[in-house]
């Protein structure tokens, strides 16, 4: 018969290897998550989305979950901004998902594809007024990448799916400020 105190032991050790069973199961059952989307509004892009990135050149990439080329093209994105040191390069994700459906779509597909950005969600009645807020010669389609030069002007447009080459050539261009 154990002694008091080693059964005591015995017990928390019991406990100890029942609870972090439960959580190692509880780890494995749930899909590790990127951090929540922030909603944005059209009149908020330009200063929540391009002004704190001055300086930098600036990714932005217009994308759905819903979008089979915008998700093809996630980890050429993913692997071209790696290239870049992050004193050169900002990437910021902007999702056309619904706000119905995007707050959970929008981090599980990041999470899952390992996309290392910052995503903000449109909160926007009429997608056109968002369209609009960004680029008025953008006719809505996705995937669509803007890229800002170092002062926060519009420098390059990428319409449709893109492959690794094409975003570090493009990333390229306005880095070297051509």
């Amino acid at each position: 018969m154990p002694r008091p105190a080693r059964a005591r032991r015995l017990r928390v050790a019991a406990f100890v290897a029942a609870v972090a069973g439960v959580a190692a199961a509880h780890l494995l059952a749930a899909p590790a998550s990127a951090e929540p989307v922030k909603l944005l509004k059209p009149e908020q892009y330009a200063s929540r989305v391009v002004a704190p990135r001055k300086g930098r050149v600036l990714l932005v990439n217009f994308w759905a979950t819903w979008c089979e080329p915008c998700r093809e093209e996630m980890p050429a994105l993913a692997a071209a901004a790696k290239k870049f040191p992050s004193r050169d390069l900002a990437v910021v994700l902007v999702s056309l998902d619904s706000t119905r459906t995007g707050p959970a779509a929008v981090p599980k597909f990041l999470a899952s594809a390992k996309v290392p950005f910052v995503c903000w969600l449109v909160k926007a009645r009429d997608p056109q007024d968002f369209i609009d807020a960004v680029d008025k010669s953008w006719d809505g389609s996705l995937p669509y990448t803007l890229l800002y030069d170092r002062t926060g002007a519009p420098a390059v447009k990428l319409t449709g799916g893109q492959t690794q080459k094409s975003f570090e050539e493009a990333i390229r261009k306005v880095v070297a400020g051509r």
